[in-house]
């Protein structure tokens, strides 16, 4: 019998209203979202060249830090709202200049933390000290082949080496940790031996992408097809892991009636995903970060305000099956899939 996809749940959507009524100047405030965590990248300053980064030249050339007065800014904004926690970024999170003062500002103002890193020698170094020490709550370690072999090509020499020295320092420090593990041509005949890796680590959580072709992915020869992620999904789906706390969660990425498809899910028009980049531009959705002039949002003054023009807030407008900023994927027989929010993720029927 095939899978069905479960039902979608009728949805309400906040709606963008004029400026006249909007509070000072236009300014939106945190309520005004269905946020539990937003996403801080705190510099575009990396330890790593990986040629398959969403991220593009641009935001690497521009070495921009979010400076402290910024992130002040920004906590009190979400002081009061449903935000619960704050993921920071990079390039290499931990190599922003005040990396541990801004876990302090976070932990301090009672909202956890939870860091994805490329377990760089500076981010050890950082879990060192007392103040990231007590105030991470999780870290998530990028992680997208079993092996160095395949892993050191990927991402450069020690690459695999970083991370498990990381783990081993997360593990003495009683620290829980996950993998988010991008699915490439290259480890695409691997996906099982990483949902095994995963588990046998310790991570409480892996975090499965399709590999999205924007910032320096563009041309990177790592596409993974509709056809290959649909087997994709179909390995996940029938894993059955050892440990009942480890949990598989997997962004579903096309149509394909599989369990938690919503083909009308979009973060950008429920208003449920704020990324703040370094420069000041705000993205809902991640598909768009390498494309600044697309930004929904800019931050400013101290606050957050709408961009006007062709932003992702017009390009995303009008509700419509499936995502209207990405690319219809093609099956060996011929169909065409819907893309779907990259945000929409399998139901494994396992609690998050």
């Amino acid at each position: 019998m095939p899978l069905q996809a479960a039902p979608a749940h009728p949805r309400t959507y906040l709606p963008v209203l004029p400026t006249a009524i909007r509070g000072p100047a236009g300014q939106l405030a945190s309520t005004d979202f269905r946020l539990n965590s937003i996403d801080l990248y705190l510099t575009s300053t990396c330890n790593r060249k990986c040629a398959y980064c969403f991220l593009g030249e641009p935001f690497f050339s521009s070495k921009l830090n979010i400076d402290l007065d910024r992130v002040r800014e920004i906590l009190s904004w979400a002081a009061g709202s449903s935000i619960q926690e704050i993921t920071l970024l990079g390039g290499e999170p931990a190599l922003h200049p005040d990396f541990v003062a801004i876990v302090g500002l976070i932990a301090s103002a009672n909202l956890h933390v939870r860091t994805v890193t490329n377990g760089s020698p500076r981010f050890r170094k950082a879990l060192r000290d007392p103040v990231v020490a007590a105030g991470i709550g999780r870290v998530a370690l990028s992680l997208d082949a079993p092996s160095p072999e395949i892993f050191d090509a990927l991402r450069g020499p020690r690459a695999f080496a970083d991370i498990m020295l990381t783990i081993d320092l997360l593990r003495e420090l009683r620290k829980p940790f996950e993998i988010n593990f991008t699915v490439v041509q290259s480890s695409l005949p691997y996906v099982r031996q990483m949902l095994a890796l995963a588990e046998d680590l310790g991570a409480r959580r892996i975090n499965m992408h399709w590999f999205s072709e924007i910032g320096r992915a563009r041309g990177a020869g790592e596409g993974v097809t509709s056809a290959e992620w649909n087997r994709v999904l179909e390995e996940v789906r029938t894993f059955r892991p050892r440990r009942r706390d480890f949990i598989v969660d997997c962004e579903l990425g096309f149509g394909f009636g599989m369990p938690g498809e919503d083909k009308q899910m979009c973060a950008v028009r429920e208003r449920s995903n704020l990324q703040f980049m370094p420069d000041g531009a705000v993205f809902s959705c991640g598909m768009l970060v390498d494309q600044p002039d697309l930004a929904g949002y800019r931050w400013s003054n101290g606050g957050l305000y709408s961009r006007q023009g062709e932003t992702e807030l017009s390009l995303t407008a009008t509700s419509c099956d499936g995502c209207p900023v990405r690319t219809t994927g093609a099956t060996s027989d011929g169909t065409s899939r819907v893309p779907l929010c990259i945000y929409n993720r399998l139901d494994r029927g396992e609690r998050l």
